[in-house]
């Protein structure tokens, strides 16, 4: 039946960074690829913001097996905001310059291999997150949070854009900022303290493949909660370097908790952002949706321990059990 066809949801406008083409194949050459794999899918390509959610939620309303991004990490997220809590699963072409999902899954950046690790249709379970402000609410795969992360985002997405005096604007931001006063409530537990910015992660990777949480997994039903607490310039900037150096963990003046809901006060507004994306400022809650999808992965991916693994009951329905897999 076609209705039971796999789909591609592509961006045929994606692939920019910062003036640069990214894109290493077409959606037309991504849909070859599959085929010579075996993947024969109907190719569903996007015209507006956030309409690869749409095609999705679609998807997965008429039943079909497998959604493919063919994209970047934004329509990655973008396709698995519309399958959340479906059968539909999650497959990635990945396109884009970072793949942060693909990266923490192992998921193989070579197109063909990409394309036969969907054709062995090896699923596990993740959790994704939802943050809500009083703009909207998302979903996040990565991290969302509150302060100068969303102000770093913010700018560098008009960067992308070409807008090159957003560079001087950052700097105006960096220079100004001062720890706020927040209150940071988890799964009911209150924290009170002074903060640069607050990370909820889902996983450990952010922006360009930023190991923002080290101990942050996708699958352990929980966020990590890092309270980034530096209350000088000096110290924030440290803690920035450790972020890109990849000793954050090491950090003693950025608290982690852990949890399941998170909410964030601040005596002045923060700005908030899920995964790269702005979404207006504090009070933010955010919220795990856990098992929330099943994204196809190789059968024996190195980065994240103890994903569920998807099998085929009789019925066609799947079914979990704990796959053990190395760091």
């Amino acid at each position: 039946m076609t209705a039971m066809r796999p789909v591609i949801i592509a961006n045929p406008r994606a692939g920019q960074k910062g003036g640069i083409s990214t894109n290493r194949a077409s959606p037309e050459q991504v849909q070859e690829i599959l085929a010579r794999h075996e993947v024969n899918a109907e190719l569903w390509l996007t015209e507006y913001a956030h309409h690869a959610t749409v095609l999705a939620r679609q998807a997965a309303e008429e039943g079909r097996p497998l959604a493919i991004a063919a994209g970047g990490d934004g329509t990655v997220t973008e396709v698995a905001a519309g399958l959340i809590n479906s059968r539909t699963r999650l497959g990635l072409m990945p396109l884009g310059s970072v793949m942060n999902l693909a990266r923490m899954l192992g998921v193989p950046r070579d197109l063909d291999a990409a394309a036969e690790t969907i054709r062995l249709g090896h699923a596990v379970r993740i959790d994704a997150g939802r943050v809500t402000t009083v703009v909207g609410s998302r979903i996040f795969l990565e991290a969302a949070g509150a302060g100068v992360s969303a102000a770093l985002f913010a700018y560098a997405n008009e960067l992308d854009k070409q807008n090159w005096r957003s560079l001087r604007a950052l700097l105006n931001y960096l220079v100004r900022n001062q720890p706020r006063r927040v209150q940071v409530t988890i799964d009911g537990q209150i924290q009170q303290t002074r903060a640069s910015m607050i990370t909820v992660a889902n996983g450990p990777l952010i922006g360009a493949a930023f190991e923002i949480a080290p101990g942050a997994r996708l699958d352990d039903r929980r966020f990590d909660v890092r309270i980034f607490r530096a209350l000088t310039r000096r110290r924030l900037v440290g803690q920035l370097l450790a972020i890109l150096t990849r000793r954050v963990g090491r950090q003693p003046e950025i608290l982690t908790l852990t949890g399941s809901k998170v909410e964030i006060v601040a005596r002045h507004p923060m700005m908030v952002h899920a995964d790269s994306e702005p979404l207006g400022t504090t009070p933010a809650t955010f919220e795990l949706v856990p098992a929330a999808l099943a994204v196809i992965v190789p059968e024996t991916p190195g980065c994240e321990p103890a994903l569920e693994q998807m099998h085929a009951t009789p019925t066609g329905l799947p079914q979990p059990s704990v796959l053990s897999l190395p760091h």
